[in-house]
């Protein structure tokens, strides 16, 4: 019953039906934009008078030794301050090992409930996940088979294949190739659905993307394609949680440092720790590219690690680079290690008509180039550039990682166009 001025309202609630919505992410941005597909499926669904009850599995997260707690930590937090979930269960690597070592020495029911209870879900209506072919998603699409497959894709929106994209293992107890890794999930679990059920790859039913056809990939898959607007009120609403995140204090102190500076911000990858490069000739890399790029003097240069760098290479990396700049300002704390950069951006450069404040130059050298470009339209520069590729990745990295600058670039030309119309 409703009460709207003095008028008594009788609500059928029995026509409401309540759907179980299972999210799996593996990073900061990925939830950002997890929630803003959710978001818009249930703008679709309006008509329908759904209800929706939510999970969230942070799945495996790679990052150093001694990071990926406090990493999924910080996702639990965000998750929570912008959105209202049932359950919310971290997926270790070794939780997913686990459970996968189960399988032979389980049978079928046992092995599917640790599952199901671990996760805290029965039966999703359904499932949303970055991409098919992480084990950890290939188990939960198996063991939620019913549920509809949904795809959001990689940073922002970004259909990535398997070709196109491997996961970065940052450990010897994490180097299992991710093709020796799939054979072997395989292998262990044909026992997890019933048993006159065989495993079999999952795909997924739909995709929601902003760039679905970047770096020429095809999306094997029904696609929608969705505005920057739809992501651009899920980071609107971060903004606005931003004090259950940040220390306020250190947001004013920080814009105060850098006003009226020229300001250069380096966003970092976890080359080293993905086995790409030495850690030496990554600061190497970043110190070289860093001087033709002709720094001011007198200016401010921001470090913003990548979530999964380690924390001992970025201050190598502030010590390396001391002599370049005025200041550097590392923005390696808990709480800032792990935010996706667009929110901090967001704060310290843009006004709340997205207008920029500010103009700084960003060095980016991954598909964070896309979503600073693609919501804000805050050109960047990207890439070593062949010379330093060649002179310091390893050798079998090399031809991929040249190619990879190339489609970001190309990439970018396409998002000016795409955000000019």
């Amino acid at each position: 019953m409703l009460i709207v001025n003095s008028v008594v309202i009788q609500l059928d609630m029995s026509q409401t039906k309540t759907i179980k919505r299972l999210v799996a992410c593996f990073g900061s941005i990925q939830l950002a934009t997890a929630l803003s597909v959710l978001s818009y499926r249930a703008k679709e669904q309006q008509e329908l008078n759904y209800v929706y009850e939510d999970y969230l599995v942070i799945t495996p997260l790679f990052a150093p030794q001694g990071q990926n707690e406090e990493f999924a930590a910080f996702i639990e937090k965000m998750a929570k301050s912008i959105h209202s979930w049932k359950k919310i269960i971290y997926l270790s690597l070794e939780k997913t090992k686990s459970l996968t070592d189960k399988i032979n020495a389980s049978n079928v029911s046992e092995v599917a409930k640790l599952v199901r209870d671990f996760v805290g879900v029965e039966c999703p209506e359904e499932i949303y996940l970055a991409r098919t072919w992480n084990t950890e998603n290939q188990l939960l699409m198996n063991v939620y088979e019913a549920a509809e497959k949904i795809c959001y894709g990689d940073g922002i929106g970004i259909y990535f294949s398997h070709a196109a994209f491997l996961p970065q293992n940052t450990s010897p107890e994490t180097t299992l190739s991710l093709s020796n890794l799939y054979k072997n999930f395989k292998k262990q679990i044909k026992g997890v659905l019933p048993k006159k059920k065989k495993f079999r790859k999952q795909e997924f039913d739909i995709g929601y993307f902003s760039l679905p056809y970047a770096f020429g990939e095809v999306p094997p898959m029904e696609t929608v394609v969705l505005d920057r607007s739809v992501y651009i009120k899920t980071f609107q609403t971060l903004r606005k949680a931003l004090d259950n995140l940040i220390d306020a204090d250190y947001i004013n102190k920080l814009k105060a440092a850098i006003q009226n500076y020229s300001v250069s911000i380096l966003l970092t990858s976890n080359f080293s720790e993905a086995h790409r490069m030495p850690v030496e000739k990554e600061i190497k890399a970043y110190r070289e590219f860093l001087l033709t790029q002709g720094i001011p003097s007198n200016s401010i240069l921001l470090i913003k690690p990548h979530p999964r760098d380690s924390k001992q290479k970025i201050l190598q990396l502030q010590s390396e680079l001391n002599d370049l700049y005025a200041k550097i300002i590392l923005l390696n704390e808990e709480f800032l290690f792990y935010l996706p950069f667009e929110v901090l951006f967001m704060e310290l450069f843009l006004k709340f008509d997205l207008t920029q404040s500010q103009t700084p130059k960003i060095f980016t050298f991954s598909s964070a180039c896309l979503t600073l470009e693609f919501l804000f339209d805050a050109e960047c520069i990207v890439g070593f550039g062949k010379e330093i590729v060649e002179k310091y990745f390893y050798p079998e990295h090399r031809e991929g990682r040249i190619k990879h600058e190339v489609d970001l670039q190309s990439t970018i030309s396409e998002v000016r166009d795409l955000v000019a119309a």
